[in-house]
């Protein structure tokens, strides 16, 4: 009697001991399973993400192409997404990479929808730029061959000749700069390396622009909205102009590069972005962003 208990009770713990080793089969296959899908679902990721700085690359360089006063701005931003890019490709997926991979698109992505904006305010500036000069030479041609009759378009040919004489900077950019001893310039986008500020731009050949010793203000403000350089203020009209440095030149109807240096306090060049503003008399002709880190 005692036999058969005991054949019994081991018939039991046999049949407890293939349950169980059937459900760690079951559970091993599933866990298994499960971590090739995670596997898979992570190179998806992995590979959508690469998809994406490709695509945002090609957007890059093809405005690259087109010459525009963003190309130095954009070469850079497909730099960093080249060098991302072939990070990407020999990094072994997982959360934590891919992670960081999304905070560095989503970084990326915000660059280009500011880049973007900037680039479409550029065009329009350069279309309605087009548009003027088109109208203004309709307008003189008209305007000469009936001058001697209709005085008052005698009137509109002097205005729209005024507007064409204006002097409108082209490439207008600022950078930071060391000042080494020697005197040597050094650009540097570093703000606690930054010494001055360094701001360039060209006027145009203009054959009706007025010859001879003229100035604009140029205007820096850091990211805390505070002028650098001089400070000084200049009344015009019902408008009050705070400046960095007066800018003097001598125009002679030609192509003219001008840069200048804007000295600021140590405490002034801080991380952020700067605005750089140009003005003739009251009048902004020219704006530009510069970003230090």
């Amino acid at each position: 009697m005692g036999t058969q208990k005991d054949n019994r009770l081991l018939k039991i713990l046999l049949g407890i001991a293939v349950l169980l080793l059937i459900a760690l089969g079951t559970y091993a296959y599933k866990a298994h399973h499960k971590n090739e899908a995670i596997t898979t679902q992570l190179e998806v990721e992995k590979t959508e993400i690469e998809k994406e700085l490709d695509n945002i690359s090609k957007e890059y360089r093809i405005e690259i192409e087109k010459g525009t006063a963003l190309t130095g701005d954009l070469e850079l931003a497909k730099e960093r997404i080249t060098r991302l890019k072939d990070s990407v490709s020999r990094l072994e997926p997982n959360v934590a990479i891919l992670a960081r991979l999304r905070r560095e698109l989503v970084k990326i992505k915000d660059e280009r929808e500011v880049l973007a904006a900037r680039i479409y305010v550029l065009e329009v500036e350069n279309q309605e730029l087009v548009r003027v000069k088109d109208s203004t030479l309709q307008v003189l041609n008209e305007e000469i061959i009936s001058s001697t009759e209709k005085t008052v378009q005698i009137d509109n040919l002097n205005e729209n000749m005024a507007r064409a004489a204006t002097l409108l900077p082209t490439n207008f950019n600022a950078k930071g700069v060391i000042i080494r001893s020697s005197g040597k310039e050094i650009e540097n986008d570093r703000a606690r390396r930054v010494d001055d500020l360094k701001v360039c731009f060209t006027l145009p050949q203009n054959a009706l622009a007025t010859t001879g010793v003229q100035s604009f203000y140029l205007q820096v403000v850091n990211p805390d909205n505070n002028v650098l350089g001089l400070k000084k203020k200049q009344q015009f009209e019902d408008q009050e102009l705070t400046y960095s440095k007066v800018v003097s030149f001598n125009y002679k109807g030609k192509e003219l590069d001008i840069c200048e240096l804007v000295q600021a306090n140590e405490d002034d060049i801080i991380k952020g972005t700067y605005r750089i503003n140009l003005y003739n008399g009251g009048i902004r002709v020219s704006s530009s962003e510069l970003v230090l880190r």
